[in-house]
């Protein structure tokens, strides 16, 4: 999927960028199968809201046996380590589809692109305290980690609205410095409504928060995060993730629609 210089610059002065119908409805059922799975194994391990603050990481879970720092960093062992329990489909549209859109966004070269996270944000039912306040992803990150480039991508696998737990963003309030905000948060937010499988992109550096579940059905969101270059911890580890767009992997870009 290409995007516009419009979509391009929208997201450069703005801070954030929502694609509609981003996904596919056969490619929205895959995460959503696989986010069932993963919850009712964390259900097991705990409460979703309580103890595992409604995110759930697939490597970090503790669903996988083993996650090898291979896994963690090289595309082909990524594949292969989430092949164990998801359609090859999945992993390849998280590298090719979402990776790829987030790319165009950051740079003109995919080489220096890698996937720092992935990670469902699940809200059960009635789970009005399921709010996150509002933050900026970029402040999670030391002040040499944040030389880097970040944007993730929130993905309702539902519908999204105020009710059930949307995302609100406040757009750059000076493109000229972006990520620079003054005084209380809101100011300016925009509340995203959006149907299963629409994308918003989101600068590392934009504000937003999300509100609880007021609604009687799970609220799903898949949200993998991309970084312009390899971001590590003090020593040589990396911070999450450090998978490369673009390592070979003997399969066309297009194969993971038809896997």
């Amino acid at each position: 999927m290409s995007l516009s210089l419009d979509q391009i610059q929208f997201y450069r002065t703005n801070g954030y960028l929502i694609v509609d119908a981003f996904l596919t409805n056969e490619e929205v059922q895959l995460y959503q199968d696989e986010a069932q799975q993963l919850t009712n194994y964390c259900y097991e391990q705990g409460d979703i809201v309580a103890d595992w603050g409604c995110v759930i990481e697939p490597l970090g879970c503790g669903y996988y046996d083993q996650v090898t720092q291979h896994a963690k960093s090289n595309r082909l062992g990524y594949i292969a380590l989430r092949a164990q329990s998801v359609p090859r489909a999945l992993p390849l549209c998280t590298l090719d589809k979402f990776g790829l859109c987030a790319q165009q966004l950051l740079s003109d070269n995919a080489q220096h692109m890698y996937l720092l996270n992935e990670q469902y944000i699940v809200k059960p039912p009635y789970s009005e305290s399921a709010q996150f306040a509002w933050h900026q992803d970029v402040l999670y990150f030391s002040e040499t980690q944040r030389q880097h480039s970040v944007v993730s991508v929130w993905t309702p696998l539902n519908d999204v609205s105020e009710t059930n737990g949307t995302v609100l963003v406040e757009p750059f309030p000076d493109p000229m410095n972006p990520g620079v905000y003054r005084g209380e948060p809101g100011k300016g937010k925009f509340t995203a409504i959006m149907g299963a499988g629409s994308a918003i992109f989101m600068d590392g550096r934009l504000r937003h928060c999300s509100s609880g579940n007021h609604s009687a059905s799970f609220r799903v969101v898949y949200m993998p995060q991309f970084s312009l270059g390899r971001i590590k911890r003090d020593g040589d580890s990396h911070a999450a993730l450090a998978i490369p767009l673009v390592e070979p992997t003997h399969v066309s870009p297009l194969d993971w629609r038809e896997s």
